[in-house]
């Protein structure tokens, strides 16, 4: 009889507990690779959301009597001191959010490099709408200077110039050599027509998101997942927005189906199509039984009736997108997700902050503040 434990035995044994060593240690190894170019910024990122307000710092600046106090107590934060220094209280708040923007593109692994060109460009669409509407409305050059803000793509002289333009053929004109040339010259036609500026924004916005589309399709797998969640999430937010505005508006199907935007994440083209086909807000509102979206704006439709603007309805898309934008975000903790959460945070913070004031300049209780919040706060 031979013995329990035969060399051969023994060898094969061995070979068995090599090759299952070999086997952890290169998963290990491949997880190391995989979430090393993560672990610098998150690190940073992680950081950063320290530095963000807690529920208590809000709640002392909704609770804040005067607006000096309220002033006071967001200058008590760094970040935001420096730039509420030099500008008005809305730029210093985006100023510090491109700056928050810049520093995570130069943390961000490289493959991400062309995913956070795209993000830049968001300043100079927000720009360029920003002016568009001032003119359209008449405002001042020193307003126009104050609501626009100096990062993005366009260098500095161009931006001056836009500024300085006196009406949307001039605009046009300024950007001749960029990639937004095209865009604003196809659809000057219909704004002479139309009398309106929805085509015009909205032709900047499918233009920022097809790009942001393709950008994400040449990253990695593992991180596709969430960047396409979000994207999704975005597209049909927007989507919606420019066929509430039509309705509004009494723009047609065939004035605003090319400036829909493709690749939503709950809304089909065929769906959009449906939706541009309603008379009223409230059969807009009817048709999106079986979304997401139906109980934000069904919620929501009582403001728009009393007041004829759809800025309650969008404001509640707002709130969705950036609640639902954090929590992809945290799904994934070792690819881009924490990067994203902390941006969504950051967007949020400063968006409450500009809701928070512009609430207290129009005398609205602590109450209904609190309310007004994304993300709310009980």
């Amino acid at each position: 009889m031979a013995d329990a434990f035969s060399p051969d035995l023994l060898t094969i044994i061995l070979l068995g507990a090599g090759t299952a060593a070999l086997i952890i240690v290169l998963v290990s190894v491949r997880k190391f690779f995989q979430f090393a170019p993560y672990a610098y910024p998150n690190a940073r990122v992680m950081a950063r959301k320290g530095k963000l307000l807690d529920r208590k710092q809000i709640t002392e600046i909704i609770d804040a009597k005067e607006m000096e106090e309220t002033y006071n107590l967001v200058e008590e934060v760094p970040d935001y001191k420096k730039y509420m220094d030099k500008f008005p209280f809305e730029k210093a708040m985006d100023m510090q959010l491109a700056e928050t923007h810049e520093l995570i593109a130069n943390i961000s692994p490289k493959m991400f490099k062309e995913f956070f060109e795209v993000l830049f460009s968001r300043w100079d669409i927000k720009n360029i709408k920003t002016i568009i509407v001032a003119k359209e409305m008449g405002v001042g050059l020193e307003e126009i200077k104050d609501a626009t803000i100096p990062f993005g793509r366009l260098k500095k002289d161009v931006l001056d110039r836009l500024i300085n333009s006196e009406n949307i053929e001039e605009i046009a004109e300024v950007l001749k050599g960029t990639e937004y040339y095209g865009i604003i010259e196809d659809t000057i036609p219909l704004y002479k027509e139309k009398k309106i500026i929805l085509p015009l924004e909205a032709s900047l916005d499918k233009y920022y998101f097809d790009r942001w589309l393709e950008t994400v399709s040449n990253i990695s797998n593992r991180d596709v997942e969430v960047l396409n969640s979000l994207v999704s999430i975005q597209i049909d937010i927007i989507n919606l927005k420019i066929i509430l505005r039509s309705r509004i508006d009494d723009l047609e199907f065939k004035d605003i189906e090319d400036y829909l935007i493709s690749g939503g994440r709950q809304l089909s083209p065929w769906k959009l199509k449906d939706l541009l086909g309603a008379e009223k807000i409230g059969d807009i509102v009817s048709m999106l039984e079986g979304t997401d979206y139906v109980d934000l704006l069904r919620d929501n439709i009582s403001e728009y009736e009393k007041t004829g603007s759809v800025s309650a309805l969008e404001f509640a898309l707002d709130r969705y997108a950036m609640e639902l934008g954090g929590m992809l975000s945290k799904r994934r903790p070792s690819t881009i997700g924490p990067i994203l959460d902390f941006l969504t945070k950051k967007e949020t913070e400063i968006k409450n902050l500009k809701v928070i004031l512009r609430a207290k300049q129009e005398g609205f209780p602590p109450k209904i503040m609190r309310k007004m919040l994304l993300g709310g706060l009980k």
